[in-house]
């Protein structure tokens, strides 16, 4: 087994390169793979072209997702991915700029296990984000996925 991936589905490249270097600096060794929007990061997780070897594009052991991105959304990504849990018991940590107070709900509803709006400050957000991967890779996630059963 080799080092854990994170994978961030993120649009804005100038958040997405933020936290690339923010999860390797609070993870060293940690495989951070970006997918720019919500089409490429389903992509991603469901193994299909470009992404179906699983050898070079490995099953993020954490996914770090915005939720305001233009065609594929974030909910979009999370309905996908409830549909085939607990086949994918992958933790979705939501990192977003939104600011409507239903979003929190609706997007741990359909399954995000944390909710975090992105800090205006870029040092906020770097703290943000090693706090993110400090909690959830590796994690024991029996308590906060739905069981395979």
């Amino acid at each position: 087994m080799g080092d854990p991936t994170l994978l961030v589905v993120e649009d804005a490249r100038d958040h997405a390169l933020l936290v690339r270097v923010a999860a390797r600096r609070a993870m060293p060794g940690l495989d951070v793979r970006v997918a720019g929007d919500g089409r490429e990061g389903i992509a991603y997780l469901a193994g299909t072209p470009p992404f179906a070897d699983r050898r070079s594009h490995p099953v993020p052991d954490l996914v770090i997702l915005d939720l305001l991105m233009p065609e594929v959304d974030g909910f979009e990504v999370l309905q996908w991915m409830l549909e085939r849990r607990p086949a994918q018991r992958i933790p979705i940590v939501v990192l977003t700029s939104s600011e409507h107070a239903d979003h929190e709900n609706r997007a741990r509803g359909l399954g995000a296990v944390a909710f975090y709006r992105k800090p205006g400050n870029l040092d906020q957000l770097s703290e943000v984000v090693e706090g993110i991967v400090q909690e959830w890779v590796g994690r024991d996630l029996s308590s906060v996925l739905p069981s395979a059963g």
